[in-house]
């Protein structure tokens, strides 16, 4: 049950954070400059990296795995990272 609500609880923090930076790249998208695009990709990097930091900083305060934390985490990242961008393409 340890891993099982870790891996949740890393599910639903991945995909908070790819919901924020999939909203976050439609609106660069939008403008069509390659500065945008530039600071789109830079945003998402920093925070991937926060996301993963912040679970890793928590190791010691969460009551359940944070190792599960983190492949939830990173579960939730890669996928729903494929669908925002396949529907920011128009399904293309």
């Amino acid at each position: 049950m340890n891993y099982f609500l870790g891996i949740v609880v890393g599910l639903v923090w991945g995909a908070v954070i790819a919901l924020i930076n999939g909203f976050f790249t439609k609106r660069c998208v939008e403008k069509n400059t390659s500065s945008a695009m530039t600071t789109a990709s830079i945003v998402k990097i920093v925070s991937y990296i926060l996301a993963f930091v912040l679970v890793f900083l928590l190791r010691n305060v969460l009551p359940f795995s944070y190792e599960a934390t983190i492949i939830g985490t990173v579960l939730a990242l890669s996928m729903l990272q494929i669908v925002i961008s396949y529907r920011i393409a128009g399904g293309k």
